[in-house]
This record gives C-alpha cells, structure tokens and sequence, in this order.
C-alpha cells in the first residue's frame, strides 16, 4: 500500500475514476464533484513537490504557471456529458503530469489505469 504524501496520489486516482463512474450513470453534479476533488488533489500534489502550504489551497498562489495553467481545462464550462468528458481528461492529465515531476516510479504504476480512465472518458 501507499502510505504518506503519496497516498494522495491514489486519492486523485480514485477521484478520476469516480467521476469516470459518476459521468457514466449520468450523475453530471456528481461526475462534477469527482472532478474539482481530483483537480485539488493535483494543487495538494504540487503544493507538497514543492513546499508550499497545503491546507484549503493556501498554497495554490504560489504555484507556477505549468502547474496551474493546465488545470484550467480542467474547469467544466457546464454539465454537459462531452464537457465532462473533455474536463475528466484535462485533470487526469494534469494528475499524470504531477506525478512525473514527484515520483517516475509511481507515476509508470499509476498510468495504466489513468490511461484507462482518460481513453474511456474520450470514448
């Protein structure tokens, strides 16, 4: 099991992959949730990388632009299925982009089912 700082980085997995669940049972407030935590988990992410305060976003100022500039895709601009769709794979990539820069090894553990969710969601 992961334990630690990295535990976060199954949270936002599982985050991704709830609101895959969520957008397929046509739950759009619920696949909607599931994204903006994912999105979180990434800020939480970076914030640990790089030393900053964690708690409430405190330190998502402080985060540079090719941090935050890709999660501003992740933004569902509504509630519409493809919306969804296009927002699930913007923060799953911004998660997998994450993890690269934290840790190679868990990052390579993690792609194929993050390669899942995003290929489903673009399905």
């Amino acid at each position: 099991p992961i334990v630690g700082p990295c535990s976060r980085c199954t949270s936002a997995t599982r985050s991704a992959g709830a609101c895959w669940t969520s957008r397929q049972r046509t739950r759009s407030w619920q696949a909607e949730y599931w994204i903006s935590a994912a999105r979180d988990q990434v800020i939480t992410l970076a914030c640990l990388r790089l030393g900053h305060p964690t708690a409430h976003a405190r330190g998502a100022h402080l985060l540079p632009a090719e941090v935050v500039g890709p999660l501003e895709g992740a933004l569902p601009r509504s509630l519409e299925a493809v919306e969804l769709q296009r927002a699930l794979v913007v923060v799953v990539g911004a998660l997998r982009a994450e993890l690269e820069r934290r840790d190679r090894a868990l990052a390579d553990r993690l792609a194929p089912t993050l390669d899942a969710i995003a290929t489903r969601s673009a399905a």
